[in-house]
């Protein structure tokens, strides 16, 4: 076994299972606060594959913190709205919901990704960040105890603390929370497809879907067959991803007893949607099946994790938190979890030895950032199951808050309230997690300190010396440097939206001719003489 880490430095070794956005954002935060970072990665990224992502403002405003650049990974930003026309008339079945000032509403834009070109700026942020991406290195298998990692070919290595971010599929969990909490079906089955943005439009009979509007959301539905399609353009307008989320067992899937389809890239046939399709407008079946290939899975969920720290391990992620799609914040979770590190590691030092037992400083960081993140993270995976319109769902809702409260006792959207809604939008895109993180430090900082004794004020040559100078911890300068960062970003977003208004206004400037104003008359000569007194 490789007792010391590959990388040297003099913070903590980490390990983290898995090159994924989770992953990928864990070693950045990571390495910004001074930690030696290797990830493992069962792939080679040859033939990298996937869908867009949607990333929100809460996850957006972490990306931007650390100096993701959208533009390069073809980002587009979703400023316009949320388009809902039933799937067989086209007619509109709900209000369109506008998302143009939802930078002014919670502080960050919301974009659209190819999860290719997201997930490969990560990897070279993390990379130029000084963390070591092993491809091809499968791991089998973690001891939270020691530590160690277990790879596909027979080596272990050892590290200070493993982070496991290998997916919803991930099998360490169950040495997390010592009992198996099984993955479990949703009733739902998901077909995906990427569109040439170019293909649709220029068709007459696809080309006004998209002609002349703004990007969005665009989601043609059938609610009576329980089929909802939603659609987003990714890398830079060129292409339209797809989603159509069948509430049923699916094509592939005739019975409990069927196999799951874990494979985020099993193929599926142009028939199999073609079949799933079936009552839609002509139009909105010709549009999709211009795809050039089809994918299909099953989508999974599974009950809230009562751990998610044991040990030297941390699960992050999809490992952690597995989400349905209801409202776009699987990804974030992810980032957001990333960026918690980044506060509650950053002044736990080098063990000096990775073969020895945690530090009390480490045990005690992942504890507090377990009872910081994994309610959260549980209330977030609930809200996720989706909840049906009709007789029912009154009583569903009650039940969903009813579960959320057994993990989660912060503020709660209204009941009943709907995706995209104002009140959902208000929860998860005005979540801050680093400034939610700082305040918590800072209320268990406040908390020691009340149940602590009064401070003993030294003495000597018989006076009190009651100016101590106390230099500033690490976690201290990190919520700093946050602070500061957070002042740039918003003096950058008042500049930009002063220019907006300034490229808005037009100046006019008119001349007149001014005649020089004549002097006043002398006064009139008196009419009578004056009389002379004597």
């Amino acid at each position: 076994m490789d007792a010391a880490s590959s990388v040297s430095g003099k913070g903590l070794q980490v390990g983290v299972v898995g090159a994924g956005v989770a992953g990928l954002s864990a070693a950045i935060a990571l390495r910004r606060i001074g930690h030696s970072v290797e990830v493992f990665e069962r792939s080679q990224f040859k033939n990298e594959n996937g869908a867009a992502v949607s990333i929100t403002p809460n996850g957006g405003r972490i990306l931007q913190r650390w100096g993701f650049d959208s533009v390069k990974a073809g980002g587009i930003e979703n400023v316009q709205q949320v388009r809902r026309p039933k799937g067989d008339t086209l007619e509109a079945m709900a209000p369109t919901l506008s998302f143009a000032n939802v930078e002014q509403q919670y502080g960050n834009k919301w974009y659209f990704y190819h999860r290719v070109d997201m997930h490969r700026q990560l990897r070279e942020m993390a990379e130029a960040a000084g963390s070591i991406i092993r491809l091809g290195a499968q791991v089998m298998d973690v001891d939270p105890e020691t530590g160690v990692i277990q790879l596909k070919d027979g080596s272990q290595i050892q590290k200070d603390l493993v982070i496991v971010a290998d997916g919803q599929h991930d099998r360490i969990n169950a040495k997390i929370t010592g009992k198996e909490v099984p993955m479990k079906r949703s009733g739902q089955t998901a077909y995906r497809c990427l569109i040439p943005m170019q293909d649709i439009l220029s068709d007459p009979e696809t080309k006004d879907f998209f002609e002349g509007q703004a990007p969005g959301f665009w989601a043609p539905a059938l609610p009576a067959k329980g089929v909802m399609a939603v659609t987003y353009p990714c890398r830079n307008n060129e292409i339209l991803n797809v989603l159509a989320v069948h509430r049923k067992l699916g094509q592939h899937a005739t019975s409990e007893e069927d196999i799951v389809i874990d494979d985020w890239n099993f193929p599926a046939t142009h028939e199999d949607l073609e079949r799933v399709l079936d009552g839609f407008h002509p139009s909105v079946k010709k549009m999709f099946l211009k795809s050039p290939e089809v994918k299909v899975y099953t989508q999974m969920k599974r009950e809230p994790l009562s751990k998610m720290t044991k040990g030297k391990a941390l699960l992050i992620g999809d490992a952690c938190h597995p989400m349905l799609l209801t409202h776009a914040q699987g990804v974030s979770s992810s980032i957001e979890d990333a960026a918690a590190l980044e506060l509650f590691l950053a002044d736990v030092p080098t063990s000096g030895d990775v073969s020895a037992a945690p530090s009390a400083k480490l045990l005690e960081r992942l504890d507090q950032y377990e009872k910081f993140r994994l309610p959260r993270v549980s209330a977030t995976q609930i809200l996720t199951n989706p909840i049906v319109p009709g007789p029912q769902a009154a009583a569903k809702h009650a039940e969903q808050e009813a579960e959320i409260r057994k993990y989660y006792s912060g503020p709660l959207p209204a009941t009943g309230a709907m995706p995209h809604s104002p009140p959902i939008c208000q929860f998860f895109f005005n979540y801050d997690v680093q400034k939610e993180g700082l305040a918590f430090l800072e209320s268990l900082k406040q908390q020691g300190a009340t149940a602590g004794t009064a401070p003993v004020v030294p003495v000597v040559n018989g006076v009190e010396k009651t100016k101590v100078v106390v230099e500033p911890t690490s976690v201290q300068k990190a919520q700093e440097g946050v602070a500061m960062e957070q002042r740039v970003l918003d003096l950058e977003r008042k500049l930009a939206d002063i220019e907006k208004k300034l490229s808005t206004m037009a100046l006019h400037v008119s001349t007149l001719e001014i005649q020089p104003t004549p002097p006043q008359s002398p006064p009139a000569q008196l009419e009578t003489q004056p009389r002379i007194l004597s």
